[in-house]
């Protein structure tokens, strides 16, 4: 479970501590006692005697875990990953480095978080020569190591070392990790300004955070959450309820509003095959001033999408009505009125990529920005009488997208509305657009997309592959793409057809 705040991240750190000194600890001591005797009978032992390893396995984990970085799977909730032993070419050495931690944005991998650790018999640093005090603070030995001087001990290579990495990291991604943090699993030093510090030569003891012990950390826990918990390092605020988001922005610095989905497709085990399942609840985005999106939903309850025709117009009346009723606690807990901002404008923002339309936060869970729309479904095609929903006049014509029919929903190829329905289309031309592949040479004629360099066309293919266009809350931006023609026009797009002919035909005449 997420840390919330403060108080929650105080009270796992504590468990953690608690848990290193009474369980692994003395499990360790034991396995030394019993295993690593040296040949005259002497055990080392004590905490100085456990291995960075040690540290990292039953403290570290635990801590970056309880500031909500997470480990090993898919990160919940839309988390960025955090993973351990990254590789990184030095741009010094030009060999490939492996940091301990490497925390990054999910979807353009810009480096936040940096963390090495070190053996729990380690020290914080101090001055090598002799004037060196023992009342000089950590942070100031620090900025004058940075400056030069020689450090105790190992500290000299280590900041040597972190700075290749910070440096190595920006000469990859142009950017340097917003929070670097060295930690024995009793002290921590966290800097708060690492291009700063490693990169410009510039060094502020008051831009260092050093905790001594973990008393320190208690008294200290609070500064340390704001300093190091997931999504403020990110820029980003979690999810919240509509009652919490007047505690996390003011009414004045919202300037953005919009409905959204989240969205869950499930393959359902039947007795003969497996069926697609697809569950959504309305959320609401907002921006700040600052470029910070916050996400508002109530979290009482989905809705699923039904296989019948006749339920379908009902359930998007209750899905628009439940997003109604967020966005109107939404507005009443901030004072406002929300008006949704249209979802052509947000793509045609600056800020779109903060917040794509469609973002795949866990395998097969989405976050859906559905802009003016309360779902990503049209309760029907905006273009009326389109022959194209049926496979048979597809294939008579020739384009029929698949070999056969595709009677019933399919998990392969995704599909949840049937041949015949209203929000299936059956046209091969569309289906191939669609799964057209954006690149690099392409981009600037598909126009803004959710998806990266070699991902689809479509916006939803990763969950619907034979939706009908004109059904789908995302028609208008897609139609607005260069490279995308559909063969059901309306008056409107037939017109720009024509006249963008005419004018190439005219300009070839000219030639």
């Amino acid at each position: 479970m997420n840390s919330r705040n403060a108080d929650d991240f105080l009270l796992k750190a504590r468990r953690i501590r608690i848990d290193y000194m009474e369980r692994y600890g003395p499990l360790i001591e034991s396995l030394r006692s019993k295993y690593g005797r040296t040949l005259f009978g002497a055990t080392p032992g004590g905490v100085e005697a456990h291995l960075e390893y040690h540290a990292r396995c039953y403290v570290v984990n635990a801590l970056l875990a309880a500031l909500n970085w997470r480990l090993h799977t898919s990160p919940e909730e839309g988390l960025p990953p955090l993973v351990e032993e990254a590789p990184v070419r030095s741009s010094g050495a030009q060999t490939i480095r492996r940091l301990d931690y490497l925390g990054v944005e999910r979807d353009t991998l810009r480096p936040l978080l940096l963390v090495e650790t070190k053996r729990p018999g380690t020290a914080l640093p101090r001055l090598a020569s002799a004037e060196s005090t023992l009342e000089e603070k950590p942070s100031s030995v620090l900025c004058r190591g940075l400056a030069g001087e020689p450090l105790f001990g190992p500290w000299s290579e280590w900041l040597r070392s972190i700075q290749d990495y910070v440096r190595s990291l920006h000469a990859a991604s142009g950017h340097s990790p917003k929070r670097v943090v060295i930690s024995n699993g009793n002290w921590m030093v966290v800097f708060l300004a690492p291009e700063d510090a490693f990169s410009c030569g510039v060094t502020d003891p008051a831009r260092i955070l050093v905790l001594s012990d973990w008393q320190d950390l208690e008294e200290r826990h609070a500064e340390l959450f704001l300093q190091l918990e997931q999504s403020l390092v990110a820029g980003s605020m979690p999810s919240l309820t509509s009652a919490r988001v007047s505690f996390y922005v003011a009414a004045e610095f919202i300037d953005r509003a919009m409905h959204g989905l989240r969205l869950r497709y499930v393959e359902r085990p039947g007795v003969y095959d497996r069926w697609p399942a697809i569950s959504v609840a309305p959320v609401i985005h907002l921006r700040s001033r600052f470029g910070t999106w916050l996400m508002v939903e109530n979290r009482l309850r989905d809705f699923q999408l039904p296989d019948s025709a006749d339920q379908l117009p009902e359930h998007l009346m209750q899905v628009r009505d439940a997003a109604s009723v967020l966005l109107r606690e939404t507005s009443a807990s901030l004072g406002v009125s929300l008006v949704p901002a249209s979802l052509v404008d947000h793509y045609e923002s600056d800020d779109f990529l903060s917040l794509r339309g469609v973002a795949e936060f866990e395998r097969d869970g989405f976050v859906l920005a559905t802009g003016q729309f309360t779902h990503y479904l049209l309760p029907e095609p905006t273009v009326p009488d389109c022959p194209f929903h049926e496979w048979s006049i597809c294939d008579d014509q020739g384009l029929a997208a698949s070999s056969r029919p595709i009677p019933a929903p399919s998990i392969e190829p995704r599909v949840f509305f049937p041949t015949g329905r209203l929000h299936h289309c059956a046209h091969q031309r569309v289906t191939d657009a669609k799964a057209s592949v954006i690149t690099a040479d392409n981009r600037d004629r598909c126009g803004q997309r959710s998806g990266t360099d070699g991902q689809a066309f479509c916006e939803i293919w990763r969950f619907e592959t034979y939706l009908c266009c004109r059904t789908c809350a995302f028609e208008e931006v897609c139609t607005k793409a260069d490279a995308f023609i559909l063969p059901c026009q309306k008056p409107r797009e037939l017109a720009e057809v024509r006249d963008t002919a005419e004018t190439e035909t005219g300009t070839r005449t000219e030639g």
